[in-house]
């Protein structure tokens, strides 16, 4: 016979004794384990971090779009309070998700969240999480978070569309990116497991994969190169505060370039703040389904190679 053991749940004051002492601090600790339950690549930008005379509990960046997220925990069923502060903290820091992570959620505290959602636009709304703790037998303690309210991403399309005839539908561009990143995605994830949290696709040309930095990203795009006439798929290492990094990495570009396989541009964007080192395939038509597969062979295979290049010497950056 198997001897299959049962799961148990944990009070969750034993593994975090103090919501503002453990349980904060574990969550800005741990930024994966809130990603994944989100689908976004989150980075720290602060724990207690000031808004007016208080302090919002954690503040993560996604690293795919720059947007912040604000978090307000607690270990006990949701509350008033919680809830009241969560609105005030994304509103004085101007976050695009707001979260609320908490024992259990009140049914007045959800049906109030998914009607924020409802006032919400594309790209911000506000999230549910219950926080679990398990164990099997004597094993250490493991947390689950359960998104139980999120934002309705169908609706936010259809009111984010183009207004034709008095309807507001999709662009068919938007509509044929969304189809590209649900094709790219599940691929991508396959040949680079663990890199990145990105799961839903999205109506834009571009995505951003972490790189551990906030300042500095990889990056995939359809995008006119400079002097071109048709598209390209670009693949980049993207510096957001442009010449302090990109200066760093210019000295080893003799290494970086022999290092490398591809053919890689250097590009100091001077009228930008920020810089970045690509690749191109070029000349490429978003348009052409048919060659999805090539162009997605090649995206993947070259991220993947910037990624080998460059993950040490951008680690390495003041």
């Amino acid at each position: 016979m198997v001897d299959v053991a049962s799961l148990e749940d944990v009070p969750l004051r034993e593994v975090w004794p103090d919501e503002a002492r453990d349980f904060t601090p574990w969550l800005a600790a741990h930024p994966d384990h809130l990603g994944k339950a989100l689908q976004m690549d989150l980075e720290l930008e602060g724990d207690e971090v000031a808004v007016g005379p208080f302090s919002a509990d954690v503040v993560f960046r996604d690293a795919n779009t720059g947007h912040r997220l604000v978090v307000e925990n607690l270990l006990e069923p949701t509350d008033h309070d919680h809830l009241g502060k969560l609105i005030t903290y994304a509103a004085g820091l101007e976050a695009h998700w707001a979260v609320l992570v908490a024992k259990s959620f009140r049914p007045e505290h959800r049906s109030a969240l998914n009607w924020l959602n409802s006032l919400s636009g594309e790209g911000s709304g506000f999230f549910g999480i219950e926080v679990h703790a398990v164990r099997i037998g004597d094993s250490p303690a493991a947390v689950q978070l359960d998104v139980v309210v999120e934002p309705d991403d169908f609706s936010r399309r259809a009111r984010a569309g183009i207004k034709r005839g008095g309807e507001r539908v999709v662009s068919d561009w938007n509509a044929a990116y969304v189809d590209w990143w649900a094709e790219f995605l599940p691929e991508f994830h396959q040949a680079h497991p663990g890199w990145s949290n990105a799961q839903t696709p999205k109506p834009a040309n571009w995505i951003n994969f972490p790189t551990g930095r906030s300042d500095v990203k990889y990056g995939l795009s359809f995008a006119y190169p400079t002097g071109a006439t048709n598209y390209s798929l670009r693949a980049d290492v993207y510096l957001w505060e442009g010449e302090p990094a990109y200066q760093a990495l210019e000295a080893q570009r003799a290494a970086l370039d022999d290092a490398c396989t591809l053919e890689l541009q250097w590009e100091p964007l001077e009228n930008a703040k920020a810089s970045r080192v690509a690749a191109y395939l070029d000349p490429v038509d978003p348009a052409d389904r048919e060659s999805w597969p090539q162009y997605r062979d090649w995206a993947i295979e070259t991220l993947g190679e910037l990624r080998r290049v460059f993950a040490e010497p951008i680690s390495n950056l003041p």
